[in-house]
């Protein structure tokens, strides 16, 4: 008997923590569907700026209920072009089908509070938890 309430408790706790994981902002781990599917509709925007045939560093990601923000560090395949970092909103359309929403503004001087207080006007459903602190 005190093994199946050991187990019922367990696996009672293992649930709730999945579900709590769903409430909060995450990161997706390298190599998930998840995460591929994020980098990708990345890497289609920068495409269409002219960027190809790029590598991208994630140095920060999150996602919270069909949102995201990434900021990514372009590279050339073989390490030695850098371009210049950018962040961005993307949403989850369908599953695993995202689209970024728009690019950061990089320009010296942008009031970053301002463009958050804007941002989160422009899209009110993005979860707060999902930009940077």
């Amino acid at each position: 008997m005190k093994n199946h309430v050991g187990t019922a408790i367990l696996a009672t706790s293992l649930l709730l923590s999945g579900c709590a994981s769903v409430n909060t902002a995450h990161t997706p781990p390298e190599g998930s569907a998840e995460r591929n599917a994020i980098i990708q509709a990345t890497k289609h925007a920068l495409a269409r700026q002219g960027r190809k045939n790029v590598v991208l560093v994630v140095p920060y990601l999150k996602v919270h209920n069909g949102w995201a923000w990434i900021q990514v560090n372009p590279q050339s395949a073989d390490g030695t072009q850098h371009y210049e970092s950018q962040s961005g909103l993307l949403q989850e359309k369908t599953t695993n089908k995202w689209t970024l929403l728009e690019w950061m503004p990089a320009e010296e001087g942008t009031d970053y509070t301002k463009y958050f207080k804007n941002l989160k006007a422009k899209y009110p459903a993005a979860p707060a938890d999902i930009f940077p602190q």
